[in-house]
């Protein structure tokens, strides 16, 4: 698997990376599950775990949930980091770590706001 960062989305609404609000909105539940777990979940996995486990949502298609469409990522600030081995963990759009990673390995934009 190659090494991908996926950027913030380019009408996003923050590009300075803000904790989403301790609301029980799927968008937390996302930031708590990739802040606690880096590089811990693939993106089926971490649906899996964000609408099935945690929400328990069995009734929901999540093999067609696309990680590029997070509110995270449009919304909050944050850009998402794919590992080699397709693992993933949250970079802070206005981090030293992103703008490196922007740089040195592949990337992919999030779905901008406007397409939705």
């Amino acid at each position: 698997m190659v090494e991908t960062l996926i950027l913030i989305s380019e009408d996003a609404h923050s590009t300075v990376a803000i904790i989403p609000e301790d609301d029980g909105t799927i968008h937390r539940i996302s930031y708590e599950v990739l802040i606690q777990n880096p590089y811990k979940y693939s993106e089926s996995e971490f649906h899996h775990e964000v609408h099935v486990v945690r929400r328990n949502r069995t009734d929901l298609r999540i093999e067609s949930y696309n990680i590029r469409r997070s509110k995270l990522l449009k919304r909050f600030g944050w850009g998402i980091h794919l590992n080699s081995n397709g693992k993933l963990a949250l970079v802070g759009a206005n981090s030293d770590e992103y703008q490196n990673l922007a740089t040195t390995i592949a990337t992919e934009r999030a779905v901008r706001i406007s397409a939705e």
